[in-house]
């Protein structure tokens, strides 16, 4: 069985899909929102296999001490696969504004994510 993490916002038919297709599903929260476990913390124990939510969910405030790394910081080191949902035009804005984890992260378009989170089952 594998374990999604999910931000806020990300959509409940997906969830959905991906619980009865087997997944387990944890909300995880970027420290502002109050969602869930927060994603920065994150460890192997936790058994989080991806993280999923929309960019703008790990983009701090201009004025916030942090940066998109320091939230996905433990999930890269603990070897969780990171998905950001972007539309497609606007990926390479996205990547931009993830500055030094781009390239440990898996930016998919909206339409295309549930068939990405179904084929890790």
């Amino acid at each position: 069985m594998i374990t999604i993490g999910y931000m806020e916002g990300t959509d409940s038919g997906l969830l959905t899909k991906l619980a009865a297709a087997g997944a387990e599903t944890l909300p995880l929260g970027n420290g502002w929102d109050g969602h869930g476990q927060y994603v920065a913390h994150l460890n192997v124990g936790d058994g989080v296999n991806a993280v999923v939510g929309y960019y703008h969910k790990f983009v701090p405030l201009k004025n916030s001490n942090l940066t998109p790394a320091d939230l996905l910081k433990s999930s890269k080191i603990c070897g969780i696969k990171i998905y950001i949902i972007a539309d497609e035009a606007d990926h390479d804005n996205v990547k931009q504004g993830l500055g030094d984890v781009a390239p440990d992260v898996t930016l998919v378009d909206p339409r295309a994510i549930g068939n990405e989170l179904l084929n890790l089952l």
